[in-house]
């Protein structure tokens, strides 16, 4: 199992979660949320794999990971903001099949005012 799997990773950490699944409940998506979905959401989606090589081969990868929060109040899109990062970052897991995460970073926090929706996007660097 390789880093293309950290979809997997983020969906077990967010949904165990209770502060997530509090606010979110199971509206936890990969890629895109579903049509008609109601506020709030949470939808993450990998946006890189970096692989590290040494002479010997294939020593680690560097994955990341965009969670975007959506919600119908910016209060409430950063209170689920703040529980996304604490339910990943510095959080390792292992699967069977071999993927581990040894360490999840934020990377960087941006938002905006989509579609009616309070937006918090969250990057983070998973190293595996």
């Amino acid at each position: 199992m390789t880093s293309l799997q950290i979809g997997k990773a983020i969906n077990a950490l967010l949904s165990d979660d209770n502060a997530v699944a509090a606010a979110v409940g199971s509206k936890i998506f990969p890629i895109v949320s579903k049509e008609g979905t109601q506020y709030p959401f949470i939808v993450y989606q990998r946006i890189g794999v970096t692989p590290d090589y040494c002479k010997d081969g294939l020593i680690g990868e560097t994955s990341n990971v965009s969670v975007i929060v959506a919600a119908s109040s910016y209060a409430q899109s950063v209170e689920i903001a703040d529980a996304v990062r604490s339910a990943l970052e510095g959080k390792t897991i292992s699967f069977a099949g071999g993927l581990t995460v040894q360490r999840i970073d934020l990377a960087g926090a941006d938002e905006e005012f989509i579609d009616d929706a309070y937006v918090q996007q969250l990057t983070f660097n998973i190293y595996t």
